[in-house]
Order: C-alpha cells, then sequence, then structure tokens
C-alpha cells in the first residue's frame, strides 16, 4: 500500500520536472508519473531530452521490463548490437536481460524527444552498464537495504 493519495487523472503539463545531470550528454528532465498517482506495481516516467543528449547512459536491467512510448521529437535507439531511428508514435521494447540486451535513447534531432517510459517494480532492481564495467543494486522494499554499485573487472582495469 502506499501513502500517497490515489490520482486517477493526472496531467503531463501539470507534473513537476527535475533536471538529473549524470555525466556529459546524460541527462534529462523528467518526472515520475506512477508516483504521482500513487502506483506501486508499475513505473511510469515523463522525460524530456535535449538535442545530443540521453536521459541514460547504455544500461539493461535484470529483471524490469520497459516501454518506451515517445511523444514528440526524434532519436536513435540503441538495442543490443543494433541501432533504430525513432520518432514520434514509435513504441520501444527494453527486456529484462544482461548486456546483450542493453538500451540507449538519444535524442538525434533538433527538437526536444520527450517520452514516457512504462516499467514493471521488481523490489530489488539490478542494472547493467555495460560499457561503464558497472552493476547497481538498488532495493525498493521500505526500509530495505542500500543501494550498492559494484565494478566489473573490465572496469578495475581501465
Amino acid at each position: 500500500m502506499t501513502n500517497s493519495p490515489i490520482q486517477t487523472v493526472v496531467s503531463l503539463a501539470d507534473l513537476e520536472l527535475k533536471r538529473r545531470d549524470m555525466a556529459a550528454g546524460i541527462g534529462s528532465n523528467s518526472s515520475n508519473i506512477s508516483r504521482a498517482m500513487g502506483l506501486t506495481q508499475i513505473g511510469a516516467s515523463y522525460f524530456e531530452v535535449k538535442p545530443g543528449e540521453s536521459a541514460f547512459p547504455l544500461h539493461v536491467h535484470y529483471q524490469e521490463d520497459e516501454i518506451i512510448i515517445i511523444l514528440s521529437g526524434t532519436g536513435t535507439y540503441r538495442f543490443g548490437t543494433q541501432s533504430h531511428a525513432v520518432k514520434a508514435g514509435d513504441t520501444l521494447a527494453a527486456p529484462a536481460g544482461r548486456a546483450e540486451l542493453a538500451h540507449q535513447l538519444t535524442n538525434s534531432g533538433s527538437e526536444t524527444l520527450t517520452y514516457i517510459c512504462v516499467s514493471s517494480l521488481p523490489e530489488i532492481n539490478v542494472v547493467e552498464l555495460p560499457e561503464l564495467g558497472v552493476v547497481r543494486i538498488h532495493s525498493r522494499i521500505p526500509g530495505g537495504p542500500a543501494s550498492m554499485e559494484l565494478k566489473t573487472p573490465v572496469a578495475a582495469d581501465k
């Protein structure tokens, strides 16, 4: 159960966007839609990404599926060894798996790329960032263990 009130209708225009910069070229303005609605079993977030940026580095969730719905703009969707040009109206799959299913969406256009990402919410979220040689473990269990980051042997050699 959530402590947040249930909001059956939420307008994207009313969401408070927060800027998050992770590294050069990795950043976005975003808001958690599902939390604003009081939902606990499914995740949904809204993203605005500037031209040339990605909201996240190349990554994969070991136990979390994601669906990305492009609302406006254009981008390049890296998925495994493939790249796809994407545009408003396209829906992207990011299934749970290992490094071969890593994904990244980059704004390759001249306008802001906006999208919604919907995901399952496992209690333990394991995320691999293969190009950075990092595995992050996040607990979503209230009062659960702290998050941790592990460097892979490849990262230790860099």
